[in-house]
């Protein structure tokens, strides 16, 4: 469920250099345009140039309805996760789904991936993230091809809970859709991811670490814990955990009085109906979509296989799916367009 920020530290080696320096950076680290897509930069938080793609319909005349797709934390470009095993392009394909039902759509390199580079020194926080979205809704909102009153967002993962905090303060957003979004604090989440994969023994060790992070702001030496914690808490980084894992998705549901649709995937091992019903009875107005037989990611399960929990991994969230190009689970992307394409007044392309 779960590509955490702190796996930069890891990935991003992988990535284009700093500074933003290769322009439209992929899933591959080469930007392909399809026809209606180009490359577009904005000034995220502190200052950050940020890449991204603005797709517009390709029968779109005059300003258009829109929608900000926010990606989840971490190791995330701007066509999706790029850790998950094989990359995973959901936000491009949902963009496409998006333009041919009408809107225009702006999809962004998480910070610290692709074109979004941090400077030399400069520490990753949830703030940052926040604030970079809301530096998205900004530059969207005043694009020419763009009517700044009628957008919509869509949030993947952590990015729906920064997507709920927009649309509770922002009167600008008409209505959320949430993609495997929690609705718990997030140890709750991966205690329950590593529960599935190892056994409650793993799913305690994991609480009480965090709990201690709470308290004292700092998590003990990583070769002092259990391995299945080491790779997705890498030294560094205490204070960003820390706040992390301090948020609860329910304080900014609360605010929201546009539309939500919430889709999970069926199979999914962390994110759950139990997120769903929490955010629902927060929210004010809300619908719950099952996509059946799919993943965190909404692609359907071809060929199943039990991994070991890895909240770095997307395959190993729900058994995901172990093959390229496995299919997104359509009726659930259809129904995200439709929904959205209902509250901004979209037409199909």
């Amino acid at each position: 469920m779960l590509a955490l920020v702190a796996s930069l530290a890891f990935v991003t080696a992988a990535c284009s250099g700093g500074g933003g320096g290769n322009a439209g950076v992929g899933l591959d680290n080469e930007f392909r345009p399809t026809p209606g897509e180009r490359d577009v930069q904005f000034v995220g938080a502190a200052k950050l140039h940020m890449g991204a793609t603005l797709a517009v319909p390709p029968t779109a005349k005059g300003a258009s309805p829109a929608v900000l797709i926010i990606p989840g934390p971490g190791a995330t470009n701007r066509d999706g996760p790029i850790v998950a095993r094989p990359a995973d392009p959901l936000y491009k394909d949902l963009s496409a789904a998006l333009t041919a039902a009408g809107m225009v759509t702006m999809r962004y390199d998480h910070r610290g991936v692709g074109d979004s580079q941090l400077e030399p020194g400069q520490q990753l926080s949830w703030d940052d993230m926040v604030g970079d979205a809301k530096e998205a809704l900004g530059f969207l909102s005043q694009r020419q091809e763009v009517d700044p009153a009628r957008i919509a967002i869509v949030g993947h993962d952590m990015g729906g809970v920064i997507a709920l905090k927009l649309a509770a303060s922002d009167p600008r957003v008409k209505s959320v859709a949430l993609v495997s979004t929690p609705g718990r604090p997030l140890v709750d989440v991966w205690a329950d991811g590593y529960k599935f994969a190892a056994g409650s023994t793993s799913s305690d060790a994991f609480r009480a670490m965090i709990d201690g992070l709470l308290t004292t702001g700092a998590l003990p030496p990583r070769d002092s814990v259990r391995p299945e914690f080491q790779s997705a808490l890498p030294p560094g980084q205490d204070g960003f955990f820390r706040a992390l894992f301090s948020v609860d998705p329910v304080v900014d549901a609360a605010g929201v009085k546009v539309p939500v649709l919430m889709t999970l995937g069926e199979r999914s091992s962390t994110v759950t109906a139990v997120d769903a019903q929490r955010l629902g009875q927060a929210l004010a107005k809300s619908e719950v979509v099952v996509a059946p037989n799919a993943s965190a990611s909404l692609q359907q399960q071809l060929k199943p296989v039990v991994r070991p929990f890895d909240p770095l991994d997307m395959d190993s969230h729900g058994l995901g799916p172990p093959v390229a190009d496995a299919p997104r689970e359509q009726s659930s992307v259809d129904r995200i367009a439709s929904f959205l394409a209902s509250a901004v007044g979209a037409r199909a392309a």
